[in-house]
This record gives structure tokens, C-alpha cells and sequence, in this order.
């Protein structure tokens, strides 16, 4: 399943158009929130650098999960949030475009794919912004963007048949866009389902033998539950 950032700029675009129409006072005051949902972590071009050479690639990764806490402040149509997040997905296969090796010159062509064994995980330092939208009814979409940092965490136990002891992590500048929409259950109490884009630049990771580069880019589909006070 493939998902570009056109589309998350789309989406986000299409709800707040749709909702302007409907703007009314929302209730100002500390909440709390959680989410939890799936994250699908986009294909990553991948360089792999040793001494004796490099190879660039394309690796897959299997759809994860994701969870997510904040603390807020809403004053009229806009909140501002901290939030924590984490995001896991297994590796699924890489597949070498290059390989460089010294005094070979570098060759080209596909090769793999070769299965990965291990995980890509990321845990979020945020501060969002909201821009909400409150109808005649119970439903209230909404708007948010957010940046701050992640810790990136590449865990490689396995290449193809090989084993591997792989684990570094790097510290990276992070954001997101998002929209959905929330249902009051009671003036205090209320869920939503919303879709985020959540990416980094790109994250280095350097155990001093191998330095590995990726990108980390993801989609994540979450549902929620927000207690205001």
C-alpha cells in the first residue's frame, strides 16, 4: 500500500475547505488525549556505508502501529499541545540499485530483493497546533501541524539468511500535518479518528564500522479519545 505526500496535503486541504462554512466557538480550557493506530511507514532509498566501499538501495517496511499522548490548552478555535508519540514497523526486504567497492569501480543494476529481519521505531518529542471546527451537531473536524524532534531507532537482527546485531538510533528534527474529526459524547468528552503525515529528516546511523542513511516518512490512521476540563 503506497501513499505519496500529495496525498497528505490533499487530505488535510480537503477537510479544513470543507469546514469553513460551519466555524463556531470552541470551549476553552486544559484536556488531555490519546491515540492509537496504525503507521505505514513509506519505502526508504537506503545508503550503507563501510570501508571497503558503499551500496545504495530501496528497502520495504511492513505496516506498524502507533501511539500517542498529550497535554493541551484550547482558546477558542485553537489548541496548542505537547505531545509523545511512538511508532514501530518491521522490516520487510531491501533491494541493492548500486554497489561501490574499491578498486571494482561500482556496478549497477537490481539486486534482491533480500529479506530484513528487525524493526524501525521512532519515539517524538511534539508541539501541535489545532485549528478546530465546530458544526450545529455533535461532529467538530478539524486541522493540526506540529514540529519538534524524534529519536530514530533502526534494530537489524537479520539480512536474507544472515544474522546481524545491528541497533543505533540518531536524533532528528520532526513534523507533521494531519486532519479529522472528533464526537462529543458529553461537553467534556470526546473521540475522533484523524490522519497524520509524520516525517523526519533523514536519520544516520553510525556504529563506527557501518553508517547506514534512510529517510522516515509515515501515514498513520488513528482513532482517539480527548478529556477536556
Amino acid at each position: 500500500m503506497k501513499f505519496s505526500t500529495k496525498f497528505a496535503l490533499g487530505f488535510v486541504a480537503a477537510i479544513a475547505l470543507a469546514t469553513t462554512a460551519s466555524q463556531a466557538q470552541a470551549k476553552n480550557g486544559w484536556y488531555v488525549s490519546g491515540n492509537v493506530g496504525s503507521v505505514i511507514l513509506q519505502n526508504s532509498d537506503v545508503l550503507d556505508t563501510v570501508a571497503a566501499g558503499s551500496a545504495t538501495g530501496n528497502a520495504d517496511f511492513d505496516t506498524g502501529y502507533g501511539l500517542s499522548g498529550s497535554i493541551g490548552h484550547a482558546w477558542g478555535l485553537f489548541r496548542v499541545e505537547g505531545e509523545l508519540s511512538y511508532r514501530k514497523n518491521d522490516l520487510s526486504q531491501i533491494e541493492a540499485t548500486s554497489i561501490t567497492a574499491v578498486g571494482i569501480g561500482t556496478l549497477t543494476g537490481s539486486l534482491g530483493p533480500f529479506e530484513l529481519r528487525g524493526d524501525m521505531s521512532s519515539l517524538g518529542f511534539m508541539v501541535n497546533a489545532y485549528r478546530d471546527f465546530k458544526t450545529k451537531g455533535k461532529w467538530a473536524p478539524f486541522v493540526m501541524a506540529g514540529i519538534g524532534g524524534a529519536d530514530v531507532n533502526l534494530d537489524v537482527t537479520g539480512v536474507d539468511r544472515a544474522p546481524s546485531t545491528y541497533y543505533e538510533s540518531d536524533l532528528v528534527f520532526a513534523y507533521q500535518v494531519g486532519a479529522g474529526i472528533g464526537y462529543n459524547f458529553t461537553p467534556t468528552v470526546s473521540a475522533n479518528f484523524q490522519y497524520r503525515f509524520f516525517g523526519t529528516t533523514d536519520p544516520t546511523f553510525d556504529d563506527g564500522v557501518q553508517k547506514i542513511e534512510v529517510e522516515y516518512q509515515s501515514h498513520n490512521f488513528m482513532v482517539g479519545i480527548t478529556k477536556r476540563f
